[in-house]
């Protein structure tokens, strides 16, 4: 060890600090020479205790500092990073797979002997992850991704005195990024080295299966796929699209090239609802060289999301033209009409007897003063387990309402209750309800509308929305309130001449209406959002040796974000016992789990969201596994790939026949000397505590000394 006086770091300047130790030394050479009585040894040794003090004092202010050299040596370190996907275990050409893999590895690992004893390797493994090996043959060609940048930016988080990356693979990237930016990032050369096979395999390829992944039910879905056709010219080739192993419908391809990558078409009817696998296949050839990548799978999700609702009429009015026309045009509602005529009968037919098959029922003008008390019952018992939409009309008799709907209205009615012409006004406190949320001009002054001023109370729980104005005074009375009734929403537009807004000249009265009408059809047709827990796959296919994602999102009753909630998760195939799972808690309600080796096939899961032993909600679905393995998509060695790797980072590429060049290689480049280098450290006198020690024993022993001579 090498140490050397580096100077002082003082915030004191040198000039100070001479005087300061002039005077010091003055003062302590004072002190003791007008003391009589001490013989000329005792004053000396007293006077050079306090000047010694003294100048260790104003030494360590100026802060010395001194810089300590260590000659340390340590062995070349080299970092070897192995490609651990599946496609490097494929037998293919002249490259006979796993076997040949660890051939290559004992080539470039140096091996023991005076050569190599300064040379120290590391290994690592990659595939969609990047992680360390105890021993370069811990590999067991599993991955079923192969992302490179991620091993580059994972050598580069764990980067400690490397000179040189050794990168085995075959560069055929099927994860992440292109690693060509990372690449010329790297602290160090990269030696990459080629594995795999160069030619090309008679083989076909499901490349690409393009669809929406969700539909509405009825409807036809066009599916189209990316097949490869290697080696098989003027050959006709089935492309079959199925349902599990039931053939949907069947095209032929047929290329006079040796190579051609051709799209089919596909017509898909969605007959069933929920969510519905699919796969596109090619029966094997004579001669192809594999078939795990002649299926993909796909999914679709199909809904019936048309709102079907039901209009009753029990007036002729203008309002009743004008809402039935505006629903008409909406392609999200599917429209059923009926007009009270008299009795119990209806213009376009009999009632509906499946009430249960709709999303909401509007009664428009229910009940009319001249409907028999009788049918105004049957109507009642009918439809009164439906999300309703009642609209006022001149002919109603609003009284009876409660009567009949006892308990769920939003609005209850007095005697006394008329119709008057009114304006609106939106009531402040719930002006950001979701039917309200639309733009509304400022000025906004619609025309006058029949509506009630006094002899109305709102039901607890209700919300009013728009309020009556009569001669230019707000009113308490609703115009437009809403209610959340159990499983479903109840809503009130008391009044009627709303016709004169839809026929207005002006826009933002048109516009008004039209938004009015279409936020209260479709909230009150929608059920209350009880689905606290939402769980679902990742992707509702998930690709051969890939790992299962299910994401979670978990709210509380308030509708807040459940951070503390445990979800536990079975997943199982049908005829086979279910296996539990624990999701792991992300933060602010979000869960997540990850499931590995789970084998092809169709799978149900069911989640159980739970806190303190309480049940919150639960939720079920289905995924597939299954497919064309990427890594068997392209088994063609990369070169240029691993070239531009090794060029952007100043290293070099060899094919793996050059393997057992590398050590050479290397040695010419990096050399397998051990490696020397200096260490400084930098210590600060101040902050040894040995100084104050001294300090305090001088001061100790001058003090002893004083008392010993009795010296005041």
């Amino acid at each position: 060890m090498d140490i050397q006086f580096d100077g002082f770091q003082q915030s004191v300047s040198l000039t100070w600090a001479v005087l300061l130790l002039v005077v010091v030394l003055g003062i302590s050479y004072w002190t003791y020479f007008r003391v009589e009585g001490l013989t000329p040894a005792f004053r000396w040794i007293l006077t050079g205790l306090r000047a010694a003090a003294f100048t260790l004092l104003l030494l360590l202010l100026l802060n010395p500092v001194i810089a300590l050299h260590d000659q340390l040596t340590h062995p070349l370190r080299i970092a070897l990073v192995l490609d651990n996907s599946q496609s490097t275990g494929i037998e293919k050409g002249q490259y006979r797979g796993a076997e040949h893999y660890e051939e290559i590895i004992r080539q470039i690992v140096p091996g023991e002997g005076e050569r190599f004893r300064h040379v120290d390797i590391s290994s690592y493994g990659f595939d969609a992850d990047f992680f360390p090996l105890e021993s370069p043959f811990d590999l067991d060609y599993s991955g079923s991704r192969t992302n490179i940048d991620h091993a580059l930016t994972g050598f580069m988080d764990i980067f400690d005195r490397e000179e040189a990356v050794i990168l085995v693979t075959d560069g055929i990237v099927t994860s992440g990024r292109d690693p060509s930016a990372s690449s010329s990032r790297m602290p160090v050369p990269v030696f990459t080295v080629g594995i795999g096979d160069t030619t090309r395999q008679n083989d076909i390829v499901v490349q690409r299966v393009s669809s929406n992944p969700t539909a509405s039910l009825n409807s036809t879905l066009s599916v189209e796929a990316s097949i490869l056709n290697e080696g098989f010219p003027d050959q006709d080739i089935a492309v079959q699209l199925r349902r599990d192993e039931e053939v949907l419908d069947e095209a032929t391809i047929r290329s006079s090239e040796q190579r051609s990558i051709q799209q089919v078409r596909f017509e898909l009817a969605l007959e069933e609802e929920g969510l519905q696998q699919f796969n596109i296949h090619v029966p094997e050839l004579e001669g192809e060289w594999t078939a795990e990548n002649n299926t993909r799978f796909f999914s679709v999700n199909v809904r019936d999301d048309r709102i079907r609702i039901l209009h009753l009429a029990f007036e002729v009015h203008p309002d009743v033209r004008v809402v039935r026309s505006f629903l008409r045009e909406d392609q999200q509602v599917s429209l059923e009409n009926r007009t009270w005529t008299g009795g119990d009968r209806y213009v376009e037919g009999e009632l509906p007897d499946r009430p249960d098959t709709l999303d909401l029922v509007i009664l428009h003008g229910f009940p009319h003063t001249d409907l028999p008390a009788s049918e105004a019952a049957a109507v009642a018992d009918r439809f009164g387990e439906n999300a309703l939409f009642i609209i006022g009309s001149p002919g109603q008799e609003v009284r009876r309402l409660s009567a009949h709907f006892p308990g769920i209205l939003p609005l209850q009615f007095e005697d006394g209750y008329s119709w008057h012409d009114v304006s609106i006004a939106i009531a402040a406190e719930h002006a950001g309800h979701t039917i309200l949320d639309f733009d509304k001009a400022d000025d906004f002054r619609p025309e006058s509308v029949g509506g009630g001023i006094r002899n109305v109370t709102v039901s607890a729980g209700a919300e009013v929305l728009l309020q009556s104005v009569y001669r230019g005074s707000r009113t308490n009375t609703p115009l437009l309130g809403v209610r959340t009734a159990g499983d479903r929403h109840i809503a009130h537009l008391n009044g009627y001449g709303f016709f004169r807004w839809a026929l207005s000249t002006r826009n933002e009265t048109r516009d008004f209406w039209e938004h009015l009408l279409n936020n209260t059809t479709k909230w009150t047709a929608a059920r209350p959002d009880d689905e606290l827990l939402d769980l679902r796959p990742s992707d509702p296919v998930f690709q051969a040796g890939e790992p299962v994602i299910l994401d979670g999102f978990l709210r509380n009753e308030a509708g807040d974000p459940e951070p503390n909630g445990v979800v536990e998760v079975e997943v199982g195939q049908e005829g086979r016992e279910s296996r539990r799972y624990v999701m792991s808690n992300e933060g602010e309600g979000r869960y997540q789990l990850e499931i590995t080796g789970l084998p092809e096939g169709v799978y149900e899961y069911e989640g159980t969201a739970s806190r303190s032993d309480r049940e919150i909600d639960t939720r079920s679905g289905r995924f597939t596994i299954g497919g064309v393995n990427r890594e068997y998509v392209n088994t063609i060695r990369d070169d240029a790939v691993l070239e531009q790797i090794a060029s952007l980072s100043g290293g070099q590429y060899l094919p793996h026949e050059e393997a057992a060049d590398l050590p050479d290689l290397l040695e010419e480049r990096l050399g397998f000397e051990q490696r020397t280098e200096t260490v400084t450290r930098s210590i600060s006198l101040h902050r040894h505590p040995i100084w104050f020690i001294l300090l305090i024993v001088m001061l100790t022993a001058e003090w002893s000394l004083r008392k010993y001579k009795a010296l005041a």
